[in-house]
């Protein structure tokens, strides 16, 4: 999947910030390593990043740097921080999740973050229509591999659809993969839905910080 890119000196330009808190922030986990992109262009090497990660990501830095310290930070917002020992008892309360996350439940209480981070990426299929049933193979497919919510830089979880026709009749096959971007799917098959792992973990964490 192909990104929107902005380059560095657009975005020091855009954000007002400075090459120094840039790299800072990178160094901190602030902003992951892998959203600076080096591009060839008729002037020579540049860094880009995805325009709408990096904006956001500086907003989000700014807008809580005030209240946290950089080290604190590095626990609400860094890709690779993601927090060991919540058991959090109540999903749908949690805007991420929400009421569409109760169709995905699976036990009473206890949730861990990867679980957590699991039915939010159901509940984001469930919101763009995609029926419940489907939705669990993104929830179940998620929620077994928790050392990937560690590490969700790049990632995607992506729900797909595949058709077979042959002899007067047809098979449809739903199926779900997670893997890092870009992600390819063979001619017969489509993508219908797709989810930015390292989004979703980050909008779990920010949930969890806003009911602690």
């Amino acid at each position: 999947m192909d990104e929107d890119l902005i380059a560095k000196k657009d975005v020091l330009e855009a954000t007002g910030i400075s090459y120094g808190q840039l790299y800072r922030w990178k160094r901190k986990g602030l902003i992951p390593e892998a959203w600076f992109i080096r591009k060839a262009t008729v002037t020579g090497q540049e860094t880009f990043f995805p325009r709408d990660k990096i904006l956001s990501r500086i907003e989000q830095i700014r807008s809580l740097k005030e209240e946290q310290s950089l080290d604190e930070l590095v626990q609400i917002l860094a890709p690779e921080a993601a927090p060991e020992t919540v058991r959090h008892d109540d999903p749908p309360a949690l805007p991420s999740v929400g009421p569409e996350g109760r169709k995905l439940l699976w036990k009473d209480r206890g949730y861990t973050f990867g679980e957590l981070v699991a039915l939010a990426c159901g509940a984001n299929a469930l919101r763009s229509g995609t029926r419940p049933a489907e939705a669990k193979l993104l929830v179940d497919l998620v929620r077994a591999d928790e050392a990937v919510v560690r590490a969700p830089t790049g990632m995607t979880a992506l729900l797909g659809e595949k058709s077979f026709e042959q002899e007067g009749f047809s098979v449809r096959i739903m199926f779900a993969l997670l893997g890092r971007e870009p992600l390819r799917l063979d001619r017969e098959s489509r993508v219908k839905h797709r989810v930015d792992l390292e989004k979703v973990t980050e909008q779990v964490k920010l949930a969890l910080r806003e009911v602690a």
